[in-house]
């Protein structure tokens, strides 16, 4: 089966937002509006079974990661758990990973990692963090840097739902925090990157190369 892409609208299609059921292949599924992992997220319950296809809601394995720049919304996704627990379903079908037959737990399991997170993540900002470099850096411990770049998103995210709750520090600024989320960010991935990859002959011998570069360039503009 293609995926419909932008713009690729020639086959028939319904228009759907949560509420509705509908019969796929003689399946009756209700339609479950699932905001959190993006803004325009679905679910699907198969009625018979009462089995909950959940998205990317959760994963086989793991915590599910939220997509900040497609609508990812802490808040929404901790109602939507809430949401998925009152269908008390029988099965969890997700997208990536094995089915779960203990819906309930898996759901627990869910809000309790995302509130435990929530919480690390406001201590080290009352400890001092005000960057999103030093909050993954201080709130996940010796994780991979390799993950940092997915690990990121959910911290945006968490660190706008406890904005949101009027949970941060007085003194904690938003407008300094979304600023280290660009440039900041990728130069101290970058950096720590190269610490785990590099010796330290070479990394004092590319920071020398850099230095010089970043010298000439500003001979070079001071002209």
């Amino acid at each position: 089966m293609n995926r419909i892409g932008k713009g690729n609208w020639s086959r028939g299609y319904i228009k759907i937002t949560g509420g509705e059921k509908i019969c796929i292949g003689g399946q009756q599924l209700e339609v479950i509006s699932a905001p959190g992992h993006t803004d325009g997220h679905l679910a699907l319950l198969h009625i018979s079974t009462n089995s909950l296809i959940v998205g990317d809601h959760c994963v086989g394995q793991g915590s599910a990661l939220l997509d900040f720049t497609a609508g990812g919304d802490m808040k929404d996704y901790f109602n939507t758990t809430y949401k998925f627990l009152d269908t008390s379903p029988h099965v969890l079908i997700p997208m990536h990973g094995r089915i779960n037959l203990w819906p309930k737990r898996m759901l627990c399991g869910y809000l309790k990692h995302r509130r435990d997170r929530e919480a690390s993540i406001l201590k080290v900002i009352e400890d001092g963090a005000e960057t999103l470099s030093d909050i993954i850096a201080k709130s996940y411990g010796d994780i991979d840097i390799k993950l940092w770049i997915p690990a990121s998103s959910n911290v945006r995210l968490h660190v706008d739902h406890l904005a949101y709750q009027q949970k941060l520090p007085k003194d904690f600024s938003m407008k300094k925090f979304r600023a280290s989320c660009t440039f900041h960010f990728a130069f101290q991935f970058i950096w720590r990157y190269m610490k785990t990859k590099m010796s330290a002959t070479m990394l004092v011998a590319v920071g020398v190369a850099g230095l010089a570069i970043a010298c000439a360039m500003r001979k070079k503009f001071n002209a």
